[in-house]
């Protein structure tokens, strides 16, 4: 099952999710639905256009050797 990607709407609050995708942490924003893993080649960024702390944590988090980014 792919992602989950929206349109923005300018509500973007993203936040980490109880979920995994790919055996990867889950993020999503409460604004859209849109989902993020670290793997993916873009990095969300909130309504004021800063990163989120959730995105920022996962970013610094050593990635696993499994996952297409490690």
């Amino acid at each position: 099952m792919p992602l989950t990607i929206a349109p923005c709407r300018q509500l973007c609050d993203w936040v980490r999710t109880p979920g995994s995708y790919d055996g990867q942490p889950l993020l999503a924003c409460r604004g859209c639905g849109s989902q993020w893993v670290r793997s993916e080649p873009w990095t969300p960024a909130q309504a004021d256009g800063s990163r989120p702390y959730a995105v920022l944590e996962e970013l610094r988090r050593p990635a696993s050797p499994s996952s297409p980014s490690g």
